[in-house]
């Protein structure tokens, strides 16, 4: 009981002194300016120790409903993670569809204007066959396409269509061996034909004095002789010029500037004047399948 008692007075001893000190400098401060001034230049002087002693209380009441539990950031997570899969997709698919406009406007752009109707047909398939040369597009009789009825993509004259069905079509591109494209060279005005040469074969300008002005890069677009294309679409690029002294016509290889059937879409020419090509260049070849 001794120790107890004695623990109190030892502390009230203890605190005496600084109590008498504390009445003291209040007094002071009331009463006497050097003081007043000299404690006001210490509360200056303790802004930044308060600051700092301040800045782990203000990071913990910035932080109180922010942290949240492991298992809902990890769910957080797996969603954005699911959200960002999903903004991924999407992107790829507007990415192919803003290709697939552009495309469509270049094809669309390229129509010149005397034609007076065009129609977009989508292939529907290629003849496996590498004998025949031809495509299948989705649209046929019931859509108003007819025999002959020409053909063209971004890059220029595809063929024709050779045998029309009510629903579908078949195309014979250019490069059949029986198609015949009335041309003239884009820079001489040069007219010509250009015939198919096959299946991974070149195009075909055949009977060409050897003394005409027509060189490699030459690029041919469609005459509109005959009626059957109209004129100004590119056809064909020269690649090969062959002169032979011995020989009165040159030798000349070209490749078509058309896509022929890589692409989804073409479209189909109405023109005010069609009519049916001379016999020659006729283009309509029994057997080719129409779905």
């Amino acid at each position: 009981m001794t120790s107890v008692s004695r623990a109190p007075n030892q502390v009230m001893r203890g605190l005496i002194p600084y109590v008498l000190l504390s009445v003291v400098l209040i007094s002071a401060y009331y009463y006497n300016p050097t003081v007043r001034r000299a404690a006001q230049s210490a509360a200056v002087i303790g802004i930044p120790v308060h600051f700092l002693a301040s800045l782990p209380s203000m990071a913990l009441e910035g932080m109180q409903g922010k942290l949240r539990p492991t298992g809902q950031l990890r769910r957080d997570y797996a969603a954005l993670r699911e959200h960002n899969l999903i903004l991924q997709t999407r992107l790829h698919r507007f990415e192919f569809l803003e290709s697939e406009n552009r495309r469509l406007r270049k094809m669309l752009s390229a129509t010149p204007p005397e034609s007076e109707k065009v129609t977009l047909a989508t292939l529907v398939a290629v003849n496996p066959d590498p004998r025949s040369q031809t495509v299948l597009v989705n649209k046929g009789s019931a859509d108003g396409v007819f025999e002959g009825q020409p053909v063209v993509d971004a890059g220029g004259i595809v063929g024709q269509v050779t045998r029309p069905g009510v629903f579908r079509s078949t195309v014979s591109l250019l490069t059949r061996e029986n198609q015949a494209v009335p041309a003239q060279v884009a820079r001489s005005g040069l007219r010509t034909v250009i015939y198919g040469g096959g299946r991974n074969r070149p195009l075909r300008v055949l009977y060409l004095d050897r003394n005409a002005d027509i060189r490699t890069g030459d690029l041919l677009m469609t005459s509109g002789l005959a009626g059957r294309y109209p004129a100004g679409y590119p056809v064909a690029r020269i690649t090969v010029v062959e002169r032979n002294l011995a020989e009165s016509f040159m030798n000349i290889a070209a490749e078509p500037t058309s896509h022929l059937g890589r692409e989804r879409e073409v479209l189909l020419l109405w023109l005010p004047d069609a009519r049916p090509l001379p016999p020659g260049l006729s283009s309509a070849v029994p057997g080719d399948p129409v779905d």
